[in-house]
């Protein structure tokens, strides 16, 4: 049944995102994950990816794994052009986790939220999931890391462009959480 499942999850992130490299282990603790609950379409696509950017954007990398503790959906897309007006070309990464327990998500968060608290641009987010933050310097990276019960969402603008849109960053992730 579980390899069921995860040949599922594979073949869906083939569909969807064109390419996939996956890692299926075989793992009696893979049982506790619900593999079926990370569905590609339901959380990133080009079409978010260009509205974010600014501009128009390939998949560049995706993945679909799942181990004994978690299971992750990763899935990243690159601007086609280098913006004119900044010299950059952007990129925007996503990464879902769910992981087995409650408890394994809230000590990552805590454990990336904890390394970057110090820095400039670090603005926690009270209406996103369980916890939330968005991190930026305003120049050249947007991210934000949420948790939601025990789904970890990363998402990440690397390369802030003239044409990245902040607020249609801010939406996907909202609207990611809503499908959770």
């Amino acid at each position: 049944m579980i390899k069921t499942v995860c040949f599922i999850i594979t073949g869906l992130s083939l569909l969807y995102c064109e390419r996939s490299t996956t890692s299926n282990r075989d793992n009696t603790q893979q049982e506790k994950i619900d593999s079926s609950a990370i569905d590609p379409q339901n959380f990133f696509t080009l079409a978010n990816a260009e509205k974010i950017l600014g501009q128009q954007a390939h998949l560049s990398d995706s993945a679909s794994i799942v181990e004994a503790e978690v299971s992750t959906f990763k899935c990243s897309f690159t601007a086609n052009a280098e913006d004119e007006k900044t010299g950059k070309t952007g990129n925007i990464y996503l990464m879902l986790e769910q992981y087995a327990q409650v408890s394994s998500a809230q000590k990552v968060y805590s454990s990336i939220k904890a390394s970057n608290a110090d820095h400039a641009g670090v603005k926690e987010l009270h209406d996103l999931g369980d916890e939330a933050y968005f991190h930026s310097d305003g120049e050249n990276f947007l991210f934000i890391l949420a948790r939601k019960g025990e789904r970890l969402l990363r998402m990440k603008v690397n390369k802030i462009t003239s044409t990245t849109s902040v607020s249609e960053f801010n939406q996907l992730a909202a609207e990611i959480f809503d499908h959770l």
